[in-house]
């Protein structure tokens, strides 16, 4: 049944705030993530907290959303001197003739935070108690000497927690003022290198003496509040309610053996309150009549300090689980389904916006294309869950111990190394060290975060033995690898092969983020050829072998055995080993498993899978 067509009206509001995210999307690279919650904390009317090391452009995006909103601002840079007069205005004494008595008059002259729409607090946590305190219920009231303020959203920066010695990090019942907490990283530190360079790209074709254009605004303040008053009446539905506390109930109980006290802060009224706006927003943008429980996606932004990092990093696969059906991260390009989106460039390759696609950045904007009909028929179910929770415990396993990483959070202590360290240092060591009185190095943190991201190549056999059912389910097989793959936002490769390799590269890249084009290839493969392993092998190897860590696996779906090229495919076996990566290999057919998957698989660890056609036409999966 088709769904009803949105209002015109409703439409041209969100097609505004999509407009305003692809704008802030385009003033930072690898800040996806901040943009959106940003996005979402205007709609919203919700105060936001960004939280990153110095020069990863926290004050830029915070000041661009200003800019691109059409809002009357105000910056306050915080210090240690800062007065409460400096936020709501200065009093003024003045004396005047009253009936022939002279009288002092007590006059006030309005501070920023009493006329800004949006406020823009700068380096928050440098702000003495004095000050903070009356922020803080100011930003929670948003009532200011006996009136309502116009403020609408308050959007604060601050370090990352430890990274300055000088600065008291704010503590939770603070931060909790704050519905959208965002952390934002370095390119090179977060591992975004392909985001890195597009960045260096730029800069270099940018003219030394050309200053920065000033960013215009995308809407007006009668469409922010109209969008605003639409987006709080959206309905939210009672499925979204009950999925609304299961998954607070889930959270708490993940997090219950890490003693944070953050998630006791998701218990509260403000937290609920707030989380059903985002939820209200989310929906509003995606341009659903109501709020669904797959709109529960946007509280991933108001919990980077309200439950552990574990917790966070797993929090959409967490709803996953809640919702039975996955969350449908969206595998199309930015604005398909969206009114008013404009595509942004696939983050590989830096291209111009209007040729390439890029990695949606709201959850189900469209689902994952369908596989191809078998026949003029729906195809039969291949079940492939087998493997997909198979290849995701390996994902996973691949995240669990932390590595050593300056981007990362405190895990302990060592030696210093390299003077560079010394900002991480125990600062009465640091001293003393200064001063040579100090024997030996001083203590230095030990940061270390979890290998996130990672890449997995999918090699799919196209030869002619692959035909009919077979094409059908390797699809199938493909279209679930997306999946996981999109949801941890991992590159993806994808080599179709018969007696050659035929990888689908974008930006001349192999690894890359744009999910809807391998999609859509998957579903238009033709089986034709000989098998050959050694090509796509190669291929995939050579694409993954610039990367790092051990999160990077191959997928090989083939139904028989190689009869071109070296069979055995000794060098890119060993070529595996040395580079960490594993190959899982995946035989479909009713005939006999060739020995040379087993050894693939078996020298580099990966997993062993063969597809048997059931009785009724479909396809499972089992572990060899």
């Amino acid at each position: 049944m088709a769904a009803p067509a949105p209002d015109r009206r409703i439409a041209d509001l969100a097609a505004a705030f999509v407009e305003l995210r692809t704008a802030l999307g385009r003033v930072l690279v690898g800040q996806d993530e901040a943009a959106t919650g940003l996005t979402l904390a205007v709609l919203a009317e919700q105060h936001a907290y960004l939280e990153g090391p110095p020069g990863c452009g926290k004050s830029e995006l915070a000041a661009a959303l200003a800019a691109l909103s059409g809002a009357r601002t105000h910056t306050l840079v915080f210090h240690r001197d800062i007065r409460e007069t400096d936020l709501l205005g200065d009093v003024l004494l003045s004396r005047h003739r009253h009936r022939g008595h002279e009288r002092l008059r007590r006059e006030l002259i309005p501070g920023p935070l009493l006329h800004a729409e949006i406020a823009l607090l700068e380096d928050l946590p440098r702000s003495p108690g004095e000050a903070l305190g009356p922020l803080l219920r100011i930003l929670a009231e948003r009532h200011a000497l006996g009136q309502p303020l116009p403020l609408e959203s308050a959007v604060a920066t601050g370090p990352l927690e430890q990274v300055e010695a000088p600065i008291d990090p704010l503590e939770p019942g603070q931060l909790d003022r704050f519905a959208i907490q965002l952390r934002l990283s370095g390119l090179l530190t977060g591992g975004l290198f392909d985001e890195a360079a597009v960045l260096l790209e730029r800069e270099a074709a940018r003219a030394p003496s050309r200053a920065a254009a000033p960013r215009s605004a995308v809407m007006s303040t009668a469409t922010r509040h109209a969008a605003q008053r639409a987006a709080a009446a959206l309905q939210v539905e009672s499925r979204t309610i009950d999925a609304y506390h299961r998954l607070l109930d889930r959270l708490r109980r993940r997090s219950a053996d890490e003693s944070a006290s953050g998630d006791r802060l998701m218990s509260d009224r403000s937290f609920s309150s707030a989380a059903l706006r985002l939820v209200r927003a989310h929906a509003f943008l995606r341009g659903a009549p109501a709020a669904a429980p797959r709109d529960l996606g946007a509280i991933r932004y108001m919990v980077a300090h309200r439950l552990p990092e574990d917790v966070q990093e797993d929090f959409d696969h967490i709803l996953e689980e809640l919702l039975g059906d996955p969350p449908n991260v969206t595998m199309t390009e930015t604005g398909a389904q969206m009114p008013g989106a404009q595509s942004q460039g696939d983050d590989s390759d830096g291209a111009a916006a209007s040729s390439t696609a890029s990695d949606s950045w709201i959850d189900d904007q469209a689902d994952v294309p369908a596989p191809p009909t078998l026949f003029g028929k729906p195809p039969p179910p291949a079940q492939v869950d087998p493997l997909l929770r198979a290849l995701v415990g390996r994902i996973e396993r691949g995240r669990i111990d932390p590595d050593t990483d300056p981007g990362g959070q405190p895990r302990g202590y060592r030696p210093l190394r390299d003077l560079d360290e010394l900002i991480d240092a125990d600062l009465i060591e640091a001293l003393l060290f200064a001063e040579g009185r100090l024997p030996g190095a001083p203590r230095t943190f030990e940061r270390k975060r979890k290998s996130a991201g990672g890449a997995v190549a999918v090699l799919r056999d196209i030869s002619a033995s692959m035909a009919g059912r077979l094409t059908v389910w390797s699809s199938q097989v493909v279209l679930g690898i997306l999946r996981v793959a999109a949801r941890r936002r991992m590159r993806v490769g994808y080599v179709e092969f018969h007696h050659r390799a035929l990888p689908h590269q974008v930006g001349g890249r192999l690894l890359h983020r744009s999910y809807s084009r391998l999609a859509e290839q998957a579903g238009q493969a033709k089986a034709v050829g000989q098998t050959n392993y050694e090509a796509p092998l190669r291929t995939a190897l050579e694409g993954l072998r610039g990367g790092s860590g051990r999160n990077r696996h191959v997928v090989l779906l083939t139904d028989g055995l190689p009869i071109i090229g070296d069979t055995t495919v000794r060098r890119e076996r060993q070529l595996a080993r040395r580079l960490g990566v594993a190959l899982h290999t995946v035989f479909l057919g009713n005939g006999d498993c060739p020995p040379v998957l087993d050894d693939i698989s078996l020298e580099t660890g990966g997993l062993r899978f063969y597809g048997r056609p059931l009785a009724g036409g479909g396809l499972r999966l089992e572990e060899r």
